[in-house]
């Protein structure tokens, strides 16, 4: 007679975590083969997925060697998740999360200014000036940085509110994850144009006082607005 192998089975939450643990193996293959098996699973069961993401992202890259890993992941799961199933708490939480992670340190552009970054916005959304403006958008400086925007984008297209909502009191002059978060605004327009629409003037209510690091023939992109 066979023996039964339940005594030996591992559960699902325990096969994720362990996953999720191997996007910082040291191994190339094995962390390519956890993060095509994570999203296969991140599809089929998001909110698990994001429970084990959540844990291991709380220490961020200081504890965990592949955030960006982590964020891709994680971008996948919210993205997945069915409407009903965004719950705004858990989202608030995991926007904290990659937010805290941009804003440890700081993107510029090639030109080191904010205008660069600010333009394709109003440009593609208000003037359609511009036919591919991810093209002239400067890029975050780190893999984990990019990830990070991921999740925040994500988490917009569920709940734009509450994205926009944790971005905002860093959308000051003399803060220097001020570009990181623009550029994510700027990233969640040319992803779900729909819901960024109706609320531009929000974003521009709290853009429109930093303008005095916009260059002068920049400016009228702004003005037009008005």
């Amino acid at each position: 007679m066979a023996s039964s192998s339940s005594g030996n089975a591992i559960s699902a939450p325990d096969a994720v975590r362990v996953l999720v643990s191997s996007l910082a193996d040291e191994s190339t293959m094995v962390r390519e083969a956890s993060m095509a098996s994570l999203k296969d699973i991140g599809l089929l069961n998001p909110l698990l997925v994001l429970d084990c993401c959540s844990t291991v992202s709380r220490g961020g890259r200081r504890r965990f060697g592949n955030m960006a890993g982590v964020f891709h992941v994680m971008a996948i799961a919210i993205s997945a998740l069915d409407k009903r199933e965004a719950d705004p708490p858990d989202m608030a939480k995991l926007a904290k999360i990659a937010t805290a992670e941009m804003i440890s340190s700081k993107m510029v552009d090639s030109t080191g200014r904010l205008d660069s970054v600010l333009e394709p916005v109003i440009r593609h959304h208000l003037h359609h000036s511009h036919p591919h403006p991810q093209k002239i958008m400067p890029e975050l400086n780190a893999d984990w940085q990019r990830a990070a925007s991921g999740v925040l984008v994500a988490i917009g297209s569920q709940l734009p509110d509450l994205m926009m909502e944790e971005l905002f009191p860093h959308l000051s002059g003399q803060n220097s994850a001020l570009p990181a978060m623009v550029q994510v605004l700027a990233d969640f327009a040319s992803t779900d144009a729909l819901q960024f629409t109706p609320r531009i003037k929000g974003v521009l209510s709290r853009v429109l006082p930093i303008l005095g690091n916009v260059r002068d023939i920049h400016r009228p992109i702004f003005a037009n607005d008005g």
